[in-house]
């Protein structure tokens, strides 16, 4: 069965100011995994932008390291690109969303595979950010990879959520944003089950991000 985890990454662009700021918390992972048979397999990733005004972006692919047999591209809000092409630029308008996705293509070929790219704001590369994409067809890979199994519960939730995994992950931190992708809450985690407090947000829809130590999860919430 196909599993796809899908990655948020937020550009926050503030009004008034002359040039983006992205917002990151280091360099994030996208996970995704699936059946040699299938004809893609996808690793998700978005980026927002929260500014009044539209941005120019550009991602450029800085490795590719794939099983061989496989092929793999990348797609924008504009398209999805050739193997061979590196890099290309796309606009986000004000307060939009769009993605940048790292497809697998396996050609019923067992293996891994890692795309890496670079996305920056074009006339400001200091704005950037690096997503890695990994993607597998091993089931012994793919077992390794999808660990910690992450539970956000109860959802919707009120007062208090709880965060758990299979496994014991340490010292992790999860992070609560909000609709338009801002910081609203951040939690040390330690072990496997916590239970943090979610009353003081406005009722809606969140993202939450958690940093297992093995690599960054995503998941959605509603709060009550």
């Amino acid at each position: 069965m196909l599993r796809k985890y899908t990655l948020l990454v937020a550009f926050l662009l503030t009004a008034g100011w002359a040039q983006a700021q992205v917002v990151l918390q280091g360099n994030d992972t996208v996970y995704t995994n699936g059946p040699a048979t299938e004809f893609e397999i996808v690793a998700y990733a978005n980026v927002i932008n929260n500014g009044e005004n539209p941005v120019n972006l550009r991602w450029v692919k800085l490795n590719n390291n794939i099983a061989t047999g496989w092929t793999s591209t990348i797609c924008d809000v504009n398209a999805c690109y050739p193997s061979t092409t590196d890099s290309a630029d796309f606009t986000l308008a004000a307060r939009a969303t769009g993605n940048v996705d790292g497809h697998f293509y396996p050609n019923n070929v067992v293996g891994n595979g890692t795309l890496r790219v670079r996305i920056y704001e074009v006339g400001n590369p200091t704005n950037q950010l690096f997503i890695t994409f990994i993607g597998s067809t091993n089931a012994a890979s793919v077992a390794s990879m999808t660990k910690p199994q992450l539970k956000l519960y109860p959802v919707p939730a009120q007062d208090y959520l709880t965060i758990e995994t299979q496994l014991d992950w340490g010292n992790g931190k999860a992070e609560i944003y909000n609709a338009i992708g801002k910081k609203v809450a951040e939690y040390s985690l330690i072990g496997s089950k916590n239970r943090v407090s979610v009353g003081h947000l406005p009722k809606g829809q969140y993202l939450v991000r958690v940093d297992t130590g093995k690599g960054i999860i995503t998941k959605q919430i509603i709060k009550l």
